[in-house]
């Protein structure tokens, strides 16, 4: 039986999303999925063989499995992000020179670019703000002019863009051909016509270029529309927030009309927000989290710019610059006032379902040695990933995968309100010791079940610390005189008290609270341990056992406290997922008199979380799809079946000589037959 269908839905239909950091190598990943031939079937790429040896037996069968003859490699279909913002902006462009891009000027470009930012905020130069001396406006303008067939061209993807996206009474035939037409407009010929513009950006100011798509989209998301508006109430964001994600599915839509199937990388996306979109929307969907080393990503840079065309110091202040915009990116401090239109990509890798680590330094190693790490290959990791969506659990995870998967699930039993965190301690053969995760003491209230409220109105005493409930010295205020303060600032008067939760609970994180009125920045006075130290400490709670030697698994990566706790247990590895903002690998991690006592640090490989259940989870059990495929069965001993017959008719019949006389299975068959005839 061929069990071709059963996957279909795997191998008809997979849309790849990419997010990470500037430098962090989506760009290798995209364009190893976008080969046009096999990239597994090349003579260069071989599974290693300084692997365990269950490894090499897993990538076998994954390499197997994408280059058998049965599986034709479909190359992946590109929709950048970069391309979506630019279709957006000629859009509007378009009406700015009434409906007709031939009377494009430079002053008409010159005020669309300049619509787009608060004039009054804007401290880095943006398009529009022209300077004489390189003029990238009256270059941009030019390059539009050459280009002005397929600028009026791109008027039948602007439809495309919005959800009313509709395709009109034609016939069948009619309508394939301008799906086809619309497909290869914008994944050949505008991809093509993009790629010259941005060309033409980078090499006269590559920020001004990082500035202008991310005005768009921000933009985009708050109004749906490319221009800044002040004014922009949340009932309006939550209108418009996929505005975005939703021309992404409709150009998707159209490539899989054509295709007949899809295989799509987004690149990249770095809005949590537009990711929970197309998690909603397709199952197909998996975030791929793509890092590299700061060195090596500094690297890349510094070579990206330097084919600009720029070196020197000024080199240095554009690699600066882009370092700027990347950490401002990173961040989600306006994701946690509740301006969700912006970047904040450190949510975005919380959300991917497979990490990818692109490491540069291959292993000189001619044979596995269990007591050194080493990075799998860019290849490999996306062999398997590839493999496991095709034909999910063809293998099992890895140690450490399993490890960091168990820090995953525990993180969500954390009751901290501001991030949950998960750690596990293993021994040097990644055998589980104990799991953590950032939580209060035992006998003590997560701030998740505490509530504002109840502090207020002294409801559930036991709750609440006597310092909350009686304590502090604010200027001569109390903790809990300094929180209605904070509540009338916030309510006005004390009986509009928490008129709109709506039911909710009101958690507060006493940190936040006491540091804003002490008006310090203090860490030590979280309530909580950290996942990593509560790890540690489980061990010893209940009996202890060394941990010299051992492997340290956490979804975030270890504070200065928690290593220098690390440091001192013995621990060798510490696996991570999100790097800690602090200092702890080089002040401490990297602080030991003798190097080879020092902890080593590694970015994380592989599946989590959801997608480890998608990934790893198979359809039927392997035996028995192994027999649906092979009809392979042992059949079962006819020796034995006779002897054992033999022996209980001959304690049956003991004198009976025909039963004696028999040797072979045939001949009780046969005596069966004659005994069922008589």
């Amino acid at each position: 039986m061929s069990l071709d269908n059963f996957y279909s839905l795997r191998s008809d239909f997979l849309v790849v999303g990419l997010t990470g950091r500037s430098g962090g190598g989506c760009d290798n990943i995209c364009e190893f999925l976008k080969s046009d031939n096999n990239p597994f079937t090349n003579d260069g790429f071989k599974v290693p063989k300084n692997l365990h040896i269950n490894e090499i037996q897993k990538f076998t069968i994954c390499k197997n499995l994408l280059t058998d003859s049965s599986n034709e490699w479909r190359k992946f279909s590109t929709v950048k992000y970069r391309d979506v913002l630019l279709l957006f902006f000629f859009e509007e462009l378009y009406k700015s020179t009434s409906y007709n891009f031939q009377t494009l000027t430079y002053e008409i470009l010159e005020k669309t670019f300049n619509s787009m930012y608060n004039p009054c905020t804007v401290v880095t130069r943006r398009l529009g703000q022209e300077e004489p001396s390189d003029n990238v406006v009256g270059k941009i303008c030019y390059y539009l002019n050459r280009n002005n067939d397929l600028l009026n061209n791109l008027v039948s993807l602007f439809n495309p863009l919005r959800s009313t996206f509709a395709i009109g009474s034609f016939s069948e035939e009619e309508v394939f051909k301008h799906i086809e037409y619309l497909n290869k407009l914008f994944f050949e010929s505008f991809s093509h016509f993009s790629k010259g513009l941005f060309d033409i950006i980078d090499k006269i100011d590559p920020i001004a270029r990082q500035l202008f798509l991310q005005d768009i989209a921000c933009n985009l998301r708050s109004s749906g529309k490319i221009y800044y508006k002040e004014d922009i109430d949340h009932k309006s964001e939550a209108e418009y927030i996929f505005t975005v994600a939703i021309a992404i599915k409709n150009l998707i839509k159209i490539n899989r009309k054509v295709l007949g199937y899809s295989r799509v990388v987004i690149d990249s996306l770095k809005n949590s927000l537009e990711i929970n979109f197309f998690r909603e929307r397709y199952s197909g969907f998996y975030l791929i989290a793509s890092r590299k080393d700061e060195e090596l990503s500094r690297s890349y840079l510094k070579n990206k710019i330097a084919k600009m065309g720029f070196e020197g110091e000024k080199a240095d202040d554009i690699l600066k610059k882009i370092k700027l915009i990347d950490e401002a990116h990173y961040q989600i401090k306006d994701f946690k006032i509740g301006k969700f239109t912006t970047p904040d990509v450190e949510n975005c890798i919380q959300k991917a379902d497979y990490y990818i680590y692109a490491d540069d330094n291959s292993s000189n190693e001619e044979e596995y040695n269990p007591t050194k790490f080493q990075y799998l290959s860019l290849e490999l990791q996306l062999l398997k990933f590839l493999a496991l969506v095709q034909k999910p659990g063809i293998v099992t995870a890895s140690a450490i995968e399993r490890s960091m998967q168990l820090a995953f699930s525990s993180k969500y039993n954390s009751g901290c309100i501001s991030r949950q965190v998960g750690a596990v301690v293993t021994d040097i053969n990644y055998s589980v010791k104990s799991v953590g995760w950032n939580e209060v003491p035992q006998g003590q209230t997560p701030c998740s079940l505490r509530n504002l409220k109840e502090l207020v109105n002294e409801e559930a005493p036991s709750v609440y610390s006597e310092y909350e409930k009686q304590g502090g010295d604010y200027s001569g205020k109390q903790f809990k005189a300094k929180v209605k303060e904070t509540l009338i600032s916030a309510y006005g008067e004390e009986s509009n008290f928490f008129n709109n939760l709506n039911g909710h609970n009101c958690p507060y994180c006493f940190k936040d609270f006491h540091n804003a009125y002490e008006g310090k920045e203090n860490q030590v006075h979280t309530r909580s341990l950290h996942a990593e130290e509560n790890a540690m400490l489980q061990i010893s709670k209940f009996g202890g056992q060394g941990l010299s030697g051992g492997i340290l698994f956490t979804t975030a990566s270890p504070c200065e406290l928690c290593s220098k706790k690390a440091f001192q247990l013995g621990i060798k590895k510490v696996f991570y997922i999100d790097p800690y903002p602090g200092i702890a690998r080089q002040q401490i991690l990297k602080a030991g008199n003798n190097k080879d006592s020092n902890p080593t640090l590694y970015m994380f490989q592989g599946a989590v979380g959801r997608g480890y259940f998608k990934l790893y989870e198979p359809y039927m059990s392997i035996k028995d799809e192994t027999y649906i495929r092979t009809g392979i069965k042992p059949k079962f001993s006819e020796d034995k079946f006779f002897k054992d017959m033999k022996n209980q008719l001959l304690s049956k019949f003991p004198d009976n000589v025909s039963i004696e006389k028999m040797s072979t299975f045939d001949e009780l068959m046969d005596i069966i037959q004659k005994g069922l005839e008589n």
